[in-house]
């Protein structure tokens, strides 16, 4: 569980980092879970934007993506969703 102070720095560090997961109508497909995996496990922290046709609400996707693979939401501003999971890889140096 991240505390406040955790998510502000995660949430300044995300400010310059780029979308690396579009979710759009078809809202969350396998193959969007499995990127959202994917770029957990290589980054650690992610920015998702929800684009116009998406059916379900940034924070509901929020929170069906954190039940699913088990991450934590660090914020959801707007239609960009911020997500953090720890990674296990080797030699990775860890945001907090």
């Amino acid at each position: 569980m991240l505390n406040a102070q955790q998510r502000a720095k995660l949430r300044s560090i995300a400010q310059t980092e780029k979308d690396l997961v579009y979710i759009g109508q078809n809202n969350l497909t396998d193959n969007v879970l499995e990127q959202i995996k994917l770029n957990l496990y290589a980054h650690e922290l992610i920015k998702i934007k929800v684009q116009r046709g998406a059916s379900l609400e940034p924070k509901e996707l929020a929170n069906e993506i954190c039940l699913k693979i088990g991450c934590e939401t660090v914020g959801v501003i707007g239609n960009k969703i911020l997500l953090y999971k720890k990674t296990t890889k080797p030699n990775f140096v860890h945001l907090i």
